[in-house]
């Protein structure tokens, strides 16, 4: 929970980060902004020195408004700094003498935080210190992910004082943006506060306020510079950063984001933080005003913030507007530890609800209220209300490094992959791709409520094929990958993502499932892999320096994250077909391989996806289904808890909650296979469908559980269910010897 111990309700939770915040009318900082757009509207109407004289006034201007805070008034958070390298920007906090001396420490939630020289921190007449894996110490579970620098956007951290750093009476702290590595451009305090040497919190939450983007307006208000910033985000000629001789690109920014821009709006990202971006690119103060004004100015929902990873669980978010739902949980639906995670899916298990719960079992406790209803096959865990200690990519680990044209030139633009988004093809492109209609025309016209629209799970998928075809003519042995071409091919798969994301919101998908896949359809969900698909593990991207993010951690990371993303967006709305739409041995093994570098268990979040591929099947198709059908043979078996290449994923877990899930475990895989006869389970007749079992995960899947009776009992499990499993295997084989199977 990201700083905080005590569960937090959702509707708070969507607001809060680390400390509680109060709404504040902006009035003086938006009056602020009002009189920059109004200045900028008059510097248009003028020429010559007179231009030079108000832009200079103006940036007088600007830089007092944005980058200093020394009111009286409550503190406001967040705290951007953005911009130019050596950008500093600093608040106030007036403190008794004895609040002052008690201080011993700076806490901080900061979101952006990705390279150790970025920012620096300085307290009254203090020195500047940076803000790296050495001077501060990260707290869980964001240290195991790699700390600054790691998997996690957004960090909680502290940092020690000398005594006498804080003063009684007035304190300044200020925050530097040191210099760019050519990618990063902001880094947000989402909170701070003063800590003693027990921990305690110095500054009362009343001291500080959220900056609403309710009360945020466009800079350049009027109609033209609202058109013009449209026109630049479509056509502006970008460099690739603010580096000096940095190369002008091809992408735009419609390019990279969504097409008209929705992102930023719908995660909130502040006009300042709009237009220092831009600035980022090469565009001048106006352009950079007029493209945040067009973006502010857009009619659409804007429940998310830039920290938020999207699509983070957690309770209550189905019980949301489907138009929140890429907003997430938000940060306070982080969990600190992986254990944290059962009761919630205890209880979700029980009742097929779940809420918040201001004092949650102990694990001891919860080992009483496992049962088998938790792992049953023909049930519909909702991994959407699941919080998990793993924090998602927040947006701008979404967008691509560089776009597909700057990364592989006419090959891209000429190629059926990029024709199949938006059917702005060549004539090479149009060959490739055929007949077939792209898929935001296919998705235009089916806006219409008597239109079919089940054909866009096909073209979706083809469009995953075409980027496949594509990317595998660059990808290369292992010992060939280089970090450029990893960001390139890594960032390839994050332009479908992005672009995903913009079709599913702009044409209103994800409200659609029972449309586009029948009534089982979970009733938020994705239509396709792409979110799978972006994990750099999908196009064997390998762990080391040349992998994403240079390390084999944060490699894992972002695959486990992606794959995870898979799990809560569409996890194949019951119509599992032979290894898909996912391959559940190839995801689950993965926990495995993140285990290995984090060395951080998680058996909280592998039982969802347990659950998960269990509920892959259509309830009503019987093993005689052999492509769509219970398959338990093909599928994760309840040798996953006893298996000792398992066993200290599980390692977290007491005693009896270990006992107490095995045994339910298998007593739900048991009672699904009792509903059909052995002869619906191996048929005569039917030729036996080809089934490969990946080697390294024979030990979980591909029959014959009945062998491990005796790890069974050994783990607890009660005689009698132990004995109902022997006596079906001793059955199941013997059918299986005397038809041949």
């Amino acid at each position: 929970m990201s700083g905080d111990t005590e569960l937090i309700p959702r509707d708070a939770a969507r607001r809060r980060n680390g400390v509680p915040r109060k709404k504040l009318s902006m009035g003086r900082a938006a009056d602020g902004a009002q009189s920059v757009g109004a200045w900028l509207c008059r510097i248009r109407c003028l020429s010559g020195w007179q231009q030079l004289l108000a832009g200079l006034f103006l940036a007088v201007l600007t830089i007092s408004i944005a980058f200093a805070d020394t009111s009286t008034g409550p503190i406001l958070l967040p705290i951007e700094v953005l911009g130019a390298d050596g950008t500093t920007v600093s608040r106030s906090v007036s403190l008794q003498a004895g609040q002052a001396e008690s201080v011993r420490s700076l806490w901080l939630q900061i979101h952006g935080l990705r390279y150790a020289s970025q920012a620096s921190v300085q307290i009254n007449t203090s020195a500047w210190v940076p803000l790296n894996n050495t001077t501060v110490t990260i707290a869980e579970p964001g240290r195991t992910y790699g700390g600054i620098g790691g998997g996690f956007s957004t960090l909680v951290m502290t940092l020690p004082l000398t005594n006498g750093t804080v003063v009684g009476g007035d304190n300044t702290i200020r925050f530097r943006f040191n210099q760019t590595d050519g990618v990063v451009s902001t880094y947000r305090v989402l909170a701070w506060n003063f800590l003693t040497l027990e921990g305690k919190k110095v500054i009362p939450p009343s001291d500080f306020a959220e900056d609403e983007p309710e009360n945020w307006t466009p800079p350049l208000p009027d109609a033209a510079s609202i058109q013009a910033g449209r026109q630049l985000w479509h056509s502006a000629s970008l460099a690739a950063s603010s580096l000096p001789n940095s190369p002008r690109i091809q992408a735009h920014c419609a390019d990279c984001h969504a097409q008209d821009g929705r992102d930023l709006k719908y995660f909130n990202f502040s006009n300042a933080s709009i237009a220092a971006r831009a600035r980022f690119h090469g565009l001048s103060t106006l352009q950079s005003e007029q493209i945040a004004s067009y973006i502010r100015s857009l009619p659409l929902p804007h429940p998310g913030r830039p920290w938020n990873p999207p699509y983070q669980p957690g309770p209550g978010l189905d019980a949301q507007p489907i138009s929140s739902w890429a907003a997430g949980a938000g940060l306070a639906w982080v969990l600190e530890k992986d254990t944290d995670t059962l009761p919630y899916l205890v209880r979700q298990g029980a009742d097929g609800t779940n809420r918040a719960a201001s004092t949650p079992p102990s694990l001891r406790e919860l080992a009483r209220q496992i049962t088998p209803e938790m792992f049953r096959p023909d049930g519909n865990l909702s991994a959407r209300e699941i919080p998990i200690a793993l924090q998602l990519p927040d947006w701008n680990q979404w967008l691509p490094r560089v776009h597909p044209k700057d990364a592989w030139g006419p090959a891209f633009v000429q190629s059926a992959f990029a024709a199949f988004y938006d059917g702005d093809m060549t004539a090479e492109s149009k060959s490739k791709a055929g007949k077939k209609p792209s898929l935001r025309t296919l998705l235009a016209a089916g806006q219409t409520s008597d239109h079919d629209i089940r054909p866009v799970v096909e073209a979706f998928a083809q469009w995953s094929q075409a980027r496949r075809s594509f990317l595998g003519r660059f990808s290369k042995a292992e010992g060939a990958w280089t970090p450029e071409l990893s960001n390139r091919v890594y960032s390839t798969q994050l332009w479908q993502l992005v672009k995903t994301w913009e079709m599913t919101q702009e044409f209103g998908l994800e409200g659609r499932g029972r449309d586009l896949f029948g009534p089982n359809a979970d009733s938020r969900t994705w239509c396709n892999i792409i979110p799978g698909d972006a994990a750099p593990a999908a196009v064997h991207i390998p762990n080391g320096p040349a992998g994403v993010g240079g390390s084999a951690l944060s490699n894992e990371y972002l695959t486990a994250a992606w794959y995870e993303l898979q799990i809560v967006l569409n996890s194949g709305n019951h119509q599992h077909r032979d290894r898909g739409p996912v391959d559940w041995l190839y995801v689950i093994g993965g926990f495995l391989d993140l285990n290995a570098q984090s060395h951080q268990p998680e058996p909280g979040r592998l039982l969802v996806a347990v659950i998960k591929a269990l509920q892959s099947a259509d309830p009503k198709l019987g093993p005689e289904d052999l492509r769509q059908g219970w398959r338990p043979n093909d599928n994760i078996d309840p040798r996953i808890m006893i298996s000792p290449v398992w066993t200290p994923v599980f390692k977290p877990l007491p005693t009896e909650v270990h006992q107490a899930l095995t045994t339910s475990l298998l007593a739900a895989w048991m009672d699904k296979n009792l509903q059909y006869p052995l002869t619906k389970h191996l048929p005569t007749g039917v030729p036996k469908r080809p089934y490969t079992q990946p080697s390294a995960y024979g030990d979980i899947s591909g029959g014959k559980v009945w062998e491990a009776a005796r790890q069974f009992r050994d783990a607890g499990v009660a005689p009698e269910l132990v004995q109902r499993l022997q006596r079906w295997g001793i059955a199941y084989s013997d059918r299986a010897a005397r038809i041949q199977y």
